[in-house]
């Protein structure tokens, strides 16, 4: 049938078939509660969905006190009250509304969205699957307006005398979608989810006093003093606070501050990664990958860092509309961002002291701070309020005033007759072997002797000092290759090395052929999926070129090929390092351990060896003291 003799016959109700008869149509405009119904599954995923939208709407307010109480859980009641602004009646009915917020006015206000909360989805999602009492007075009326809701549509508004500020009350969450409610974990999960979801938004606003109450009793409560360190004491406890180093730096757009964990507070997983950007608690794969890179090397392989990193970007530069619950964002400089916190969190650990600690269990924990840490830190460790979950501890730099005498025992007697004995690792002399760093980053040591197999003894001021001579030679040679990769100058080889590749391994090498040229390496094409290595940078180790070169296709390979060329290298030089370095098991002389603590005294980070072991572990003359019942 001829297009023309179709349209007549078209109808509102149905589409014609080719013998003009109309059929059903396909397309429905959905009713105002499905529509409700799909944009709560999408908003309101568990108890701690709800928690999350209510508390952010709150910190939209105003409020400077948040209370959160739980039932069961979150599924028989949740309420959320604040001190915030409150609404007038008619704010009230429209807040129910779909797609009604008093936070944007227009499309164009997307572009620099400055609140929590903007979509206004929230509270009519959630009021679609439960049972909701909202309370709320401003501060220049005296008489309030309570609101009743079940199931999305309004039962009832009249006034109420309530304090100002806005309570909002969830009973029976999702009882009109049984399925759903089915598929929640046990009531204790759900509950933890909703503690863990406010003690990152405490971490997120200091400057809020944020307090979780479950089964009559107050179970969290953070002071809301605007100090961050406040904050992670709340949350983490006073111990783990004790051993965060503060970081404040950026540039004119983007400024980066925090606290970063000591190395010995590492973890198995992420969760303990907490990005804040333009004060919203966020998941932002780019920040936490950055930060993580950051630490590569003073963290063993397979451990997370304890980190709250707080970023304040340009909103232009920000897209924080890519996900309804608005838990992800999306870093429109995403690169310059990343390479900014990677340089900011390495530099801020390079330049203090990470020093680990072995305190006797039974010992006085008494830990030293960095004095702008000391400064700050206001909550003693009996004033903690609660740990989520028990917080790993591991001690700090002890200090024994006063006490700068020697060790009272003679170890230099210490031998063991099958070492082999090494040279010396530099030129020593028989000078006083006294070590500092130029920015002071290892105390002033004195070696005592070496302790078979790979250990050696050094005092100092504080105590006695045990370095890895493996760990800390591998520091010291991965920072020199890491220095002489930098030059990107390359030497010829006496016999060029032929390399043999795959079809992916050639394809990745005739991508990145010269990008490698410009790193130091003289590579030709011989044909097919032949190469011709014939120079390489000047600080490569003679005899390993066409080993190392394959590892480092097989790096890109892994990595994919937009990995950095700095990230190739520092992994190269990692590699480098170890292969070279001393190993255990091998005798040292006393200039060779002069000359080896040195040279790890000058190295940037001399706490941790490129896979992330320590180098030097301290032990205090006060739990020296404390093992000997002194």
């Amino acid at each position: 049938m001829p297009l023309w003799d179709i349209i007549p016959i078209i109808t509102r109700s149905g589409i014609p078939k080719e013998d003009g008869v109309c059929g059903m149509t396909k397309i429905n405009v959905l009713d105002e509660f499905t529509a409700n119904q799909i944009a709560a599954g999408e908003v309101v995923e568990r108890p701690a969905s709800v928690v999350k939208e209510l508390i952010e709407n709150a910190l939209d307010a105003g409020a400077g006190r948040i209370v959160a109480e739980l039932e069961n859980g979150g599924f028989t009641a949740i309420t959320v009250s604040d001190d915030g602004m409150g609404m007038v009646e008619e704010d009230l009915i429209l807040a129910l509304s779909r797609h009604a917020t008093s936070k944007i006015n227009s499309a164009a206000d997307l572009s620099c969205v400055t609140t929590l909360g903007f979509r206004g989805e929230a509270l009519p999602s959630i009021a679609a699957v439960s049972k909701m009492h909202i309370t709320t007075r401003t501060r220049d009326i005296l008489t309030g307006s309570i609101l009743e809701a079940e199931a999305g549509k309004i039962i009832s508004v009249s006034p109420a005398g309530c304090p100002p500020g806005t309570t909002v009350t969830v009973k029976d969450l999702f009882f009109n979608t049984p399925a759903r409610r089915k598929s929640m974990k046990s009531t204790s999960t759900e509950g933890a989810s909703c503690g863990d979801i406010i003690s990152h938004l405490a971490l997120a606003r200091p400057e809020v006093s944020f307090e979780l109450r479950a089964k009559g009793r107050r179970v969290f409560n953070s002071p809301g003093t605007g100090n961050l360190l406040d904050a992670v004491t709340a949350v983490y406890g006073a111990k783990l606070g004790r051993e965060m180093i503060s970081v404040n730096a950026g540039t004119k757009t983007i400024a980066v501050r925090g606290l970063l964990g000591k190395p010995a507070l590492n973890r198995s997983t992420r969760s303990h990664i907490t990005i804040i950007i333009n004060g919203r608690y966020v998941r932002c794969p780019a920040v936490s990958t950055a930060v993580e890179e950051a630490y590569r090397t003073f963290l063993p392989q397979g451990r997370r860092p304890v980190v709250v990193i707080s970023l304040s970007i340009s909103p232009e530069l920000l897209d924080v509309n890519v996900h309804p619950t608005k838990l992800e964002v999306r870093l429109l400089e995403e690169e310059r961002v990343s390479g900014l916190v990677i340089d900011i969190v390495r530099n801020t650990l390079k330049n203090n002291n990470i020093i680990p600690s072995s305190l006797h269990k039974n010992s006085e924990k008494i830990v030293s701070l960095p004095d702008n840490a000391r400064k700050t830190l206001p909550i003693e460790p009996e004033q903690a309020k609660i740990n989520f979950e028990e917080a790993y501890y591991s001690p700090v730099d002890s200090v024994k005033n006063g006490n700068t005498g020697k060790l009272p025992v003679d170890l230099n007697q210490l031998h063991d007759s099958g070492f082999q004995e090494r040279g010396n690792l530099g030129t020593a002399g028989e000078e006083k072997a006294e070590y500092s760093g130029g920015d002071k980053l290892l105390p002033e040591l004195s070696v005592i002797a070496q302790l078979p197999p790979t250990y050696i003894l050094a005092g100092g001021a504080e105590g006695l000092y045990i370095i890895d001579q493996h760990a800390a030679h591998e520091r010291i040679l991965y920072e020199e290759f890491l220095d002489g990769f930098k030059e990107v100058s390359g030497q010829y080889l006496l016999i060029p090395v032929t390399l043999e590749l795959d079809y992916r391994e050639a394809a990745i090498l005739t991508d990145k052929i010269v990008w490698l040229n410009s790193g130091g390496f003289i590579i030709e094409h011989f044909g097919g999926n032949t190469f011709l290595l014939r120079g390489v940078p000047s600080c490569f180790p003679a005899g390993y070129e066409k080993e190392l070169f394959l590892d480092i296709l097989d790096y890109i390979k892994e990595r994919g090929t937009g990995v950095s060329r700095i990230e190739v290298f520092d992994r190269l030089a990692s590699s480098i390092a170890c292969r070279n370095a001393i190993k255990a098991g091998e005798k040292l002389s006393r200039p060779s351990m002069d000359a080896l603590l040195k040279r790890l005294a000058r190295t940037e980070n001399p706490y941790t060896c490129p896979h992330g072991r320590p180098t030097i572990i301290h032990l205090s003359y006060r739990d020296l003291e404390a093992r000997f019942g002194r």
